[in-house]
């Protein structure tokens, strides 16, 4: 199939639009991630005129942590394998894309996907990671003049980041479409993302370019009140956390919105855009007996 890069995203716009259900998948890992982030307040209350029991209590405050990022990892993975399956169906015709339906039925390519995200982020992921917690290091260490001079280097490797996430939407794809172990999906995206490198690269700027105009619509106003955070602190204490709970209740909820949002366009157009460029195994997604009704 010819592939053309409007009708790509004019279809993942399209399937965003219309299934605002798959919002709700990518959107949940992060109240959980907020929940994380507003967890770190919790040993300033609790250790507050009980001193003598701070070893117990940072030790049940790490478990909680500990615990909320697992199951933060856990929600990203079904999460992406049942958007990946909804996108599919939709783009297929064929089966249900109700949440739930695609909740459950998900669950059958949920090791697999995991084992996907696991060896990306485990390989490349990793590589990434390493470099950029050397320049943090030499930032600190020459007072920023090593932030300056590697610009040039993170400005090539932001092409390769967009890469990463396109490997590891296409192994998703390859574990649903094509039926395929972790790892032999992962070398089957990095063979169908090499011979369309910039097809590919183009394609994750644009739309991540679309979800930057997105954020400054639901993130930015709902950091409005953090701006009143340094007035509150003169007004008092009571001020500071009437600010800080407007800013929670605005800002996590606003960026729940739009990581669904955005997951689900950026998803949708990968997705879309490695079925039209690769060759599958099979020709539909594969269902469970009885599944494959329209909802």
């Amino acid at each position: 199939m010819n592939f053309d890069f409007g009708d790509v995203l004019t279809r993942a716009v399209k399937l965003t639009w219309k299934h605002k259900s798959f919002w709700l998948f990518m959107a949940f890992p992060v109240l959980i991630a907020a929940f994380i982030f507003l967890s770190f307040a919790a040993p300033v209350f609790l250790l507050e005129g009980n001193e003598d029991m701070m070893g117990l209590i940072m030790a049940a405050w790490i478990g909680v942590v500990a615990l909320g990022v697992i199951a933060s990892l856990l929600a990203s993975a079904a999460g992406m394998t049942s958007l990946t399956l909804g996108i599919l169906r939709a783009e297929r015709g064929e089966g249900s894309t109700s949440f739930l339906d695609l909740l459950r039925d998900g669950f059958q390519y949920f090791g697999r996907a995991l084992g996907v995200m696991f060896i990306v982020q485990l390989t490349i992921g990793l590589i990434f990671t390493v470099f950029f917690l050397c320049v943090a290091a030499l930032t600190a260490v020459t007072m920023g003049i090593a932030a300056i001079c590697l610009q040039p280097v993170m400005l090539l490797l932001t092409p390769l980041s967009f890469l990463v996430a396109a490997v590891m939407n296409g192994g998703i794809v390859s574990v649903i479409e094509e039926d395929l172990g972790a790892w032999d999906a992962v070398k089957r995206a990095l063979q169908v993302i090499r011979e369309h490198v910039w097809k590919f690269v183009l394609l994750t700027l644009i739309v991540y370019i679309g979800a930057s105009i997105l954020s400054f619509i639901f993130v930015i106003p709902g950091m409005i009140p953090a701006f009143f955070a340094p007035i509150a602190v003169e007004m008092g204490e009571q001020a500071f956390w009437v600010v800080m709970g407007s800013f929670t209740c605005l800002f996590f909820p606003a960026l729940a919105v739009y990581s669904g949002i955005a997951s689900a366009l950026t998803t949708s157009a990968v997705d879309v855009a490695y079925l039209r460029l690769s060759i599958p195994a099979g020709a539909e997604v594969v269902f469970e007996p009885g599944e494959n009704e329209n909802s």
